[in-house]
């Protein structure tokens, strides 16, 4: 004899609906960590693209006060990490610097995604 707990009309075989909310579940979970993998590739595209602006700013500030163009490299891989490419231009007392590098993670890579930025700030003369 069986013994029905709560509703009378509670059903029980293929119609029934136990098992409905794992199903479910093991339908969600692959969705939410997709989700969360494109949110994190986000955040780490835009921490990147900080960095290069600081790199950006970091080397012009080097290069207005004069420093050769190794302590600009240096100074801009310092910040931007050792892949970051860079270019300098100086005219007409302004100096205009350009760094790039490649947003690290296996979805911006697939994409080709690069942070840019650039920088520019006055040439400092002898006081």
């Amino acid at each position: 004899m069986r013994c029905i707990r709560g509703d009378a009309t509670a059903q029980e075989g293929p119609a029934s609906p136990r098992g409905s909310v794992t199903a479910e579940f093991a339908v969600a979970v692959p969705a939410v960590i997709l989700l969360l993998g494109f949110l994190l590739g986000a955040v780490s595209a835009a921490v990147c693209q900080v960095r290069v602006e600081e790199a950006a700013r970091a080397g012009a500030r080097s290069v207005a006060k004069g420093e050769d163009a190794g302590a600009v490299a240096r100074e801009i891989a310092r910040v931007a990490g050792p892949g970051a490419e860079h270019s300098v231009e100086a005219s007409a007392g302004v100096v205009t610097v350009q760094v790039s590098t490649a947003v690290p993670g296996p979805v911006a890579a697939a994409a080709g995604l690069r942070a840019r930025a650039a920088a520019s700030l006055s040439l400092e003369g002898p006081p």
